[in-house]
């Protein structure tokens, strides 16, 4: 099969995978698992066999898958898709692009050239490592592969991103590791509609004010209330208009909490609202947090704070 017929076969078979999935009516969550299951799985014999290159599965493969999965998860085009590329200990999908997996696939067919027992496919490998395929002799395994893509998306988003950048940053580099643990499960039990707005959340593409003035939208990027810059982080627990609104929230889930926790024969529940023991009859006032669950069991106390 010549190399442009490679090119028509994969254009085409993307293209009606990725727009069977999305008519579907399924949660986004699931779209995603069957394009990381299914759709590349049903690529890898092309990427393997052809002599493609890797540009040409960029600019016209990734882009296309790009364009369904912003759709799938209504992320505008001003929203970066870096996150979602990410593991889930991090906040992201743990999706990679069509160009990782031909990257891999490459990888694959270049080792099993080095390493076979004959010595005409030996020297097979040795005659064929030239400049289009030395990219892909760096590799031992397919690993290193999705290791450097996924690394390849943070240092974007730490350096080079201003904005989505840094409130990833500041998100990564705040939240506690028992909460990236919980992240993955908590948000794939969400609606649609939530799910979404989470991934939009993480990379900052959400219509606040300062976005909309950033996209050309909007003349302004101030708050309607306090006429304060309206960042994400402004929308969320900083509008000083709406500090009641934020404290009731914060005491609504923090009596649930109460409410629900289970305790056992021992144990002491302090908690930072009315009717509770105080936690800061253990802590101090210093380090207060919201929440306290004391046992008589060693290395069992529980600590719950957040703002």
């Amino acid at each position: 099969m010549s190399d442009e017929k490679h090119k028509s076969e994969l254009t085409s078979l993307v293209d009606e995978l990725m727009a069977d999935i999305d008519s579907k009516p399924l949660h986004p969550k699931n779209k995603i698992l069957l394009y990381s299951r299914y759709v590349l799985a049903k690529l890898s014999w092309h990427f393997t066999v052809t002599g493609l290159s890797k540009t040409w599965v960029i600019e016209n493969i990734d882009s296309n898958v790009n364009s369904y999965i912003r759709k799938l998860l209504d992320i505008p085009i001003s929203g970066t898709l870096s996150t979602v590329f990410l593991t889930r200990n991090k906040f992201g999908l743990n999706i990679f692009l069509p160009s990782i997996k031909f990257i891999q696939c490459q990888t694959v067919l270049r080792k099993a050239l080095k390493i076979s027992p004959n010595v005409a496919i030996n020297e097979l490998w040795k005659s064929t490592s030239n400049s289009k395929n030395i990219q892909y002799d760096i590799y031992h395994s397919t690993k290193p592969v999705l290791k450097d893509f996924r690394s390849g998306q943070e240092d974007r988003l730490r350096n080079q991103l201003t904005c989505q950048g840094s409130f990833f940053t500041n998100i990564t580099k705040f939240s506690l590791s028992q909460l990236t643990k919980l992240w993955s499960t908590c948000q794939s039990n969400l609606p649609k509609n939530i799910f979404n707005f989470t991934v939009r959340y993480i990379n900052n593409s959400l219509p606040t004010w300062q976005n909309l003035a950033r996209w050309a939208i909007s003349t302004t990027s101030d708050c309607t209330y306090c006429l304060a810059p309206e960042t994400l982080l402004h929308v969320v627990a900083g509008c000083q208009s709406y500090l009641e609104r934020y404290t009731w929230k914060h005491d609504s889930v923090l009596n649930f909490l109460a409410t629900n926790l289970p305790t056992v024969s021992g144990s002491c529940l302090y908690v930072d609202l009315p009717g509770y023991k105080s936690p800061s009859i253990i802590t101090g006032d210093c380090y207060r947090p919201d929440l306290l669950l004391s046992t008589s069991t060693p290395q069992v106390d529980v600590y719950i704070s957040w703002n």
